[in-house]
């Protein structure tokens, strides 16, 4: 069977917290982290990410109940969301999942109160910025050593409902 999207049957559900994940989840999440940041997690660094269950916490399951990616963020500030990983395995990118977590996380922000979402980007990712940038979001500083590949930015921007 091809590799085209009709064959990439997959649904965002909420997630759980990560420190109740099981090993297997841990393992998976650490390696979509490696192959779409480059960056190399612990365990118990996955484990220990700061993630509430929340509607802004999500895990995109195929058709298996496989992790295929993930939009973890938490609620930071007042009026705001951060968004401490995004992150979608390749074979699942481009084809709209990435868009339709991003709708689920400003629903569940404005639900909340927030109307802004911030996030750390690395430099070089430029297919992630221009999504960021289509989506009213823009740099507001750089990072230095925020990643081992090079240099990040904190990306900031408004949202509002449609």
């Amino acid at each position: 069977m091809g590799s085209d999207s009709s064959d990439k049957i997959a649904r965002w559900c909420l997630g759980p917290s990560p420190k109740s994940l099981d090993a297997e989840s841990v393992e998976i999440i650490r390696q979509l982290f490696l192959d779409q940041t480059g960056e190399r997690y612990a365990s118990e660094s996955v484990r220990t990410l700061p993630i509430p269950e929340w509607r802004g916490n999500l895990v995109l399951l195929d058709s298996n109940n496989m992790i295929r990616g993930l939009l973890w963020s938490n609620k930071f500030k007042e009026n705001r969301v951060r968004i401490v990983a995004f992150a979608i395995d390749s074979d699942y990118k481009g084809i709209g999942f990435g868009s339709q977590a991003w709708e689920l996380l400003v629903d569940a922000a404005l639900a909340d109160g927030r109307n802004e979402i911030q996030l750390e980007v690395r430099g070089d990712n430029e297919f992630a910025i221009e999504f960021y940038k289509r989506r009213g979001l823009e740099i507001v500083s750089t990072l230095e050593g925020y990643y081992k590949a090079g240099i990040g930015y904190v990306m900031r921007g408004k949202i509002s409902s449609k």
